[in-house]
């Protein structure tokens, strides 16, 4: 690792050494913050992207944008961005919300950022020393407030940062330009193959559920959407010949479940633990909670989006979701992927084209999306053939995971060694 040839005590513990010709100066004496913004006096008709700080995160930078006009925007989206500014959020600082803005065509920033604009210094090397895990770390430390940790504007531009000259200031940019863009290739690259393998994932899945495993099996038309041709030895029931709603009502000694798209059917306790914060547990209305048992599936709220949940565990959940029992003939391994596939969550959908995001799908609307009858054994094959596959599609893109993962990492110590000068660059 090449340094440079003679170093200084900068004085400031989070920084330590710097080479001997840098300097360290208060954020605002070579740069602007929040310049500008926009008037009451804005045309209603004015049209932007705004950014909001859950829009943002220190690995990916801006990851979405909302488009509205001015008279539908909330008062806070004020705050005009020019390209090389770098947005710092100073509420909810944990949250590590920086980035550097690259395209500012009618973008529009949340009063939550603090808007920094180079004066006298190269934007591109402000940019990298402000996204810099150091200086982001800082800015949280500088923060007041427990549960909702922020920092105010003036105590941001008076923290001190590293300024090289000039010349080198270019020189750096242009390196970790460089550099960073080619990490930025090789992260994008393994996404789009974790893309790749996720559609080739729902294929195996959609394929397997209506078709089965078997290559040469004879197929005719199944005479519904969703479904297409299957199996000729396959048949096409109501879906009520093969669930029932249950009405049973809590046991005394049923834990609280929580029906979750990302975790499934899972105890409240579990959950709290799992998402790292507490909520209330119910202790009225307990009696008209719902039982579940092992293999039993629930309709939540969230159904429409996601599909069904299999519940592995006995418990309770809320009056408002539907608990689902299979009856004779069924392997509920087949039918919970059956029930999260694209196509079935499709066609539930268009039972309830009225029903918007977050509203209820019942039992009524289960019932009209016909479902395949298929031998015991046949369902059986199909979801230990979906397990096994699925299994070694998740563990590969877990391994790129992974790697993406350390390729963030190596691109942010880049970015922090060069810009607080503990390596030299060429």
């Amino acid at each position: 690792m090449k340094r440079y040839a003679e170093y200084k005590d900068s004085g400031t513990a989070w920084i330590g050494k710097i080479p001997a010709n840098w300097k360290l100066k208060k954020l605002k004496y070579y740069t602007t913050v929040n310049d500008e913004v926009l008037t009451e006096r804005t045309p209603a008709e004015y049209e932007f992207r705004y950014v909001d700080i859950g829009s943002v995160t220190l690995e990916n930078g801006i990851e979405q944008y909302q488009e509205m006009l001015f008279e539908n925007a909330p008062s806070r989206a004020r705050r005009i961005v020019r390209k090389g500014d770098v947005i710092v959020s100073t509420v909810r600082t944990y949250l590590k919300a920086v980035a550097s803005i690259q395209d500012d065509d009618d973008v529009i920033v949340s009063t939550g950022f603090a808007v920094i604009r180079s004066n006298k210094v190269d934007p591109r090397f402000m940019a990298y020393s402000l996204i810099n895990h150091y200086f982001v770390e800082k800015v949280s430390s500088l923060s007041t407030g427990v549960s909702y940790p922020a920092i105010n504007p003036s105590t941001l531009i008076n923290i001190k940062n590293i300024v090289p000259p000039i010349e080198t200031q270019k020189h750096l940019a242009s390196y970790l330009d460089r550099i960073i863009g080619t990490i930025n290739s090789a992260i994008s690259d393994k996404k789009q193959l974790i893309q790749l393998l996720n559609e080739h994932r729902t294929s195996i899945i959609c394929s397997a559920i209506t078709r089965g495993i078997s290559p040469n099996v004879e197929t005719t038309d199944s005479k519904v959407d969703w479904i297409g041709k299957i199996p000729k030895h396959w048949r096409i029931v109501p879906a009520k010949a093969l669930f029932s709603q249950s009405k049973e009502t809590r046991h005394e000694t049923d834990i609280q479940l929580t029906a979750s798209q990302k975790y499934g059917i899972i105890s409240q306790e579990d959950y709290m633990d799992r998402q790292n914060y507490k909520i209330v547990l119910a202790d009225k209305g307990l009696e008209n909670w719902k039982h579940v048992e092992p293999n039993d599936f629930i309709i939540s709220l969230r159904s429409f989006q996601g599909g069904l949940e299999i519940s592995y565990i006995p418990g309770c959940i809320t009056w408002h979701y539907i608990v689902l029992k299979p009856k004779a003939g069924v392997a509920p391994e087949y039918f919970k992927w059956l029930f999260k596939s694209p196509r079935y969550i499709q066609a539930l959908q268009r039972t309830a084209n009225f029903i918007r995001d977050g509203q209820d799908l019942r039992f009524s609307n289960f019932v009209q999306v016909p479902l395949p009858l298929i031998p015991m054994d046949e369902q059986k094959d199909i979801a230990e053939y979906l397990n096994k596959e699925t299994a070694r599609i998740d563990s590969i893109i877990a391994d790129i995971t992974e790697q993406i993962e350390k390729l963030k990492e190596y691109r942010q110590s880049v970015i922090s060694e060069v810009v607080t000068g503990k390596v030299a660059v060429e």
